[in-house]
């Protein structure tokens, strides 16, 4: 089990003001990181995206832009399964940011960690981040991209054990999902 989850917090609409990604190498999160993004509508900053995520112009003023970080990123992503909780939100943002910079969409395939905790545990009134992971008592700082991408693996690994699938092609074909090309 293999994968990397990726978050995105935004400034304004498509614009990324933080990237969390969370590596998972043989069913275990083996790294998580996250790097704070100057947003390409710089200084501009949505009033309501700063009250939800708490990142201000000042955190990002001396922040690399997202073409600066693509040399770091982007092993991350080649040839990898990427995951996200709301994974058209995500994906979204990673392709226009992506188009934005005029820099190459990396070969890889995603799935939604929504649509599989909405198949695993359907009793749950909410799949939302912050209620699945309630469920599953994991605490964490919500709307911070590094944590939301650690803890949207973490459910992913915690679903795949609970339809006992030790892989990710066998838990998507379980739970009649699929993988999607970026």
């Amino acid at each position: 089990m293999t994968f990397t989850a990726i978050d995105f917090e935004t400034a304004h609409s498509n614009f990324p003001c933080e990237i969390g990604l969370s590596r998972v190498t043989e069913g275990k999160v083996t790294e998580s990181k996250s790097w704070l993004i100057k947003p390409a509508c710089f200084p501009y900053m949505n009033p309501w995206n700063q009250r939800v995520h708490g990142i201000s112009v000042s955190d990002v003023s001396e922040a690399n832009t997202f073409d600066e970080l693509w040399g770091e990123l982007k092993p991350w992503f080649d040839d990898n399964i990427l995951v996200a909780h709301n994974a058209s939100f995500d994906m979204r943002v990673l392709r226009s940011t992506l188009e934005y910079y005029d820099l190459a969409i990396p070969h890889t395939d995603y799935f939604c960690s929504v649509n599989v905790s909405r198949k695993v545990w359907k009793h749950l009134p909410s799949h939302s981040l912050s209620a699945v992971s309630q469920y599953h008592n994991i605490n964490f700082k919500h709307h911070r991209a590094g944590a939301d991408a650690e803890v949207c693996a973490i459910i992913v690994l915690k679903a795949f054990e609970a339809i006992d699938s030790l892989n990710i092609e066998d838990g998507l074909i379980k739970l009649g999902l699929a993988l999607k090309k970026l």
